[in-house]
């Protein structure tokens, strides 16, 4: 009779073990396009690190859907025809529910036409340039704060609380996220009063900025505006200072706040004013909870994480709860499920996708920040 009892539950337990396994086998297995190598892959893989611990907070909370999140890398290679290849492969294959793509908005915008016929939800986290098209490309969406809401109110405060009344641009001219926000930016200068005495351009990567350092320094501003990617806005940074110019340094978006603006400027970068998705002196639990997993898992416990990386991972969780909200992972359902956040708590505060924003997300004002010891991004113009 034991041997009968014995028996019976191990058939009992055999029988229910393929349940379990079932249930831990669902997977949501979603594309993350970004740069994994070349020029770019450093921050491509900050990125990566930003979304796989979103994934790891999200399936720690059960999963979306009874399945849990896995993300898996889809090389861009830094170039834009790689991605092109990457996302028309992708398109084809119907079972994939929406594309995470946080990369350069030189990259974004090149798929802006193939994206009309893809069907596909795209997330772009990082995209930061001005948007010059007039739609979305059916369904794109953005999740940083857009240069319109940020820069009027940036160099306002420039001008009030800084006194600052002349300007020394410099931009990167073969970089679609850096030429496009020069140009608005010129105009949001002009219109807070202020005058461009110095503008100069260069190109990305370039390591010797003496003759547009020589340029800015000959008409002495009151301010230094970059529209560079950080790396290269870092080492123009270092160059002013090394140069005797101790003019403000701020920025047409995004510049100063990457992590690598503040290590390529040597910290001759402390002081620059930009805007930021977050700051860390933001006491909100969401803010602080973030910060000290990321120091955790990073063991850099004097840093904060960037701006980019919270972007991603900030944008994974939203993206986990248009998921939740869908009616279906059919693609049409996800894509019209980001019309179902609204004023949701995120890292970056009160977040909603609105018809009228889109291909971004909305948010009723900009953070401004102050880059302070360790490249911390402190709250500034309030």
């Amino acid at each position: 009779m034991r041997k009968l009892v014995t028996s019976l539950a191990a058939v009992l337990a055999l029988s229910i073990l393929p349940e379990v396994g079932a249930a831990q086998d669902k997977v949501l297995r979603i594309p993350f396009a970004s740069n994994f190598s070349g020029n770019f892959a450093p921050f491509g893989l900050r990125l990566w690190r930003g979304a796989t611990l979103a994934a790891e907070k999200i399936n720690e909370a059960g999963g979306v859907r009874g399945h849990k999140l896995e993300l898996y890398q889809v090389d861009a290679r830094s170039e834009t025809a790689s991605l092109i290849a990457e996302y028309r492969r992708i398109c084809a294959d119907d079972a994939i529910p929406v594309f995470v793509a946080p990369v350069a908005s030189k990259q974004l915008f090149a798929i802006y036409e193939i994206a009309k016929t893809c069907n596909l939800a795209t997330f772009a986290p990082t995209s930061g340039a001005n948007w010059v098209y007039p739609d979305q490309g059916k369904w794109i969406y953005r999740y940083l704060p857009v240069p319109q809401l940020v820069l009027p109110v940036q160099y306002r405060k420039l001008n009030e609380k800084l006194g600052a009344t002349t300007v020394g641009l410099s931009h990167t001219i073969d970089d679609d996220f850096t030429v496009y926000n020069a140009k608005l930016g010129r105009k949001y200068i002009a219109d807070a009063g202020m005058e461009i005495v110095a503008d100069v351009g260069s190109r990305q990567k370039e390591t010797n900025f003496a003759s547009q350092v020589a340029a800015i320094r000959s008409k002495r501003p009151d301010l230094v505006v970059l529209s560079h990617q950080s790396d290269d806005g870092g080492k123009f940074a270092l160059q002013l200072r090394e140069r005797g110019i101790e003019a403000q340094i701020s920025d047409t978006g995004y510049t100063v706040v990457g992590r690598d603006f503040w290590e390529l400027s040597k910290g001759k970068g402390i002081g620059a004013i930009g805007s930021s998705i977050y700051t860390s002196s933001d006491q909100r639990p969401i803010v602080q909870e973030w910060i000290d997993f990321w120091r955790q898992r990073t063991g850099k416990g004097d840093q904060d994480p960037d701006a980019y990386e919270t972007s991603v991972y900030d944008a994974v969780n939203v993206l986990a709860t248009v998921l939740e909200n869908a009616a279906s992972l059919g693609r049409k359902d996800v894509a019209d499920a980001f019309l179902t956040v609204k004023d949701m708590d995120t890292i970056s505060g009160t977040v909603s996708f609105r018809a009228e924003d889109l291909p971004d997300a909305y948010r009723s004002e900009p953070i401004l920040v102050r880059l302070g010891e360790d490249g911390r991004l402190e709250r500034w113009g309030q």
